[in-house]
């Protein structure tokens, strides 16, 4: 009969550990799902970078590679003209580096985790975007719009 008990009370202490353990697992970060990027337009995260600061974002802008200058803009003219503080500081391997190249000064779509402090120098980017994910051509260019027909009286 305390045979019986015991075992009883030794299996419910090992159900419990175990689920306590599943538990522990499916929390721990290592385990835990990718994050769902947040899709944000780049004004707003040039306007308020800090509400975003460690999150995984998706949005479209105007990509510029070169020496120590890999970031992405607002618009084109910000890149020609150097206007970086309407850009963010891109955090990109050597590999990555070499697989976008081709991809500099055009319209690109980005996923990445944002960073408002770190390594690069916040008096020349708003922020950095590192950990990239995605990084791929955006393949809307609606080109000028013509202008419309006159009428003959």
């Amino acid at each position: 009969m305390q045979l019986t008990m015991y075992v009883t009370k030794l299996q419910r202490v090992t159900r419990y550990v175990f689920v306590v353990f599943i538990f522990s697992l499916s929390s721990s970060p290592e385990i835990a799902a990718p994050q769902t990027p947040l899709g944000l337009g780049l004004v707003e995260l040039l306007a308020v970078p800090s509400n975003y600061e460690g999150q995984v974002i998706r949005t479209i802008g105007f990509l510029g590679i070169e020496f120590e200058d890999d970031a992405l803009y607002l618009h084109a003219e910000d890149y020609r003209y150097g206007l970086q503080k309407n850009s963010f500081a891109l955090r990109l391997s050597e590999a990555q580096r070499s697989q976008f190249k081709s991809l500099s000064g055009r319209y690109v779509i980005v996923e990445g985790t944002l960073h408002v402090k770190g390594l690069e120098r916040n008096d020349i980017w708003s922020g950095a975007i590192g950990n990239v994910t995605r990084l791929e051509a955006w393949p809307i260019d609606r080109g000028r719009r013509s202008k419309p027909a006159v009428r003959q009286k």
